[in-house]
């Protein structure tokens, strides 16, 4: 799997940006935003950009799409989860939007706001709604300690699948465990592992009750 491609930026454009890797120039499709976000690169940052991929592998060829950050790509993942979006799709809706607007609209199932967007209607919107609502939670947008809030780290998910699975909703346990982990800091200081989770699990079972 191709992570991400560092190098050298060679040119830009609406959709596609190449990168000279090790003497190799790759070709990454990207959004609009990501393209705004590389055209604005001067000097010295020009030479070692680092674009976060994803490598679609079909039958008729292979395509290199680019994120400029984990959560644009992890948007992108998801949609393409949902049927009936492919990948240009998703990237065209990812042109359409900052990536933080679908947290909002998906919080309030607006779907009046997303099919707004190019490459989407109102069917598509409600699909989107059904299969997302309860599943994007973005970096960015949450005041979550770094321990539960970056993608990076799964840590807790033990105690955040478990609750979801009692029918919990996920975002209100993200943040239910965020606020119980700052208030009882200090009684969590050297604890094992296992001594936190049951706590902060008995904790958010009182409090999201």
């Amino acid at each position: 799997m191709i992570n991400a491609v560092t190098g050298q930026l060679v040119c830009v454009n609406a959709q596609s940006v190449t990168v000279l890797c090790y003497g190799i120039e790759y070709e990454l499709q990207i959004s609009s935003q990501t393209a705004t976000k590389l055209s604005n690169l001067q000097g010295s940052d020009r030479n070692n950009v680092r674009i976060l991929a994803w490598l679609q592998h079909r039958e008729d060829g292979m395509t290199l799409f680019g994120f400029c950050d984990e959560d644009e790509r992890r948007l992108f993942l998801e949609l393409i989860k949902v049927n009936g979006i492919g990948a240009k799709q998703a990237m065209k809706i990812l042109s359409g939007v900052r990536v933080s607007d679908p947290m909002s609209a998906l919080d309030k199932s607006d779907v009046n706001f997303l099919s707004k967007i190019p490459g989407l209607g109102a069917k598509t919107s409600q699909k989107i709604i059904l299969a997302l609502r309860d599943t994007l939670v973005f970096t960015q947008q949450s005041s979550l300690p770094q321990a539960v809030a970056s993608g990076s780290s799964r840590k807790y998910e033990d105690v955040v699948n478990a609750l979801v699975e009692m029918g919990y909703d996920k975002r209100h346990v993200l943040d239910c465990i965020a606020k119980l982990l700052e208030e009882n800091s200090e009684q969590l200081k050297g604890k094992s592992q296992s001594y936190v989770e049951e706590l902060i699990f008995r904790k958010a079972l009182v409090s999201l009750s």
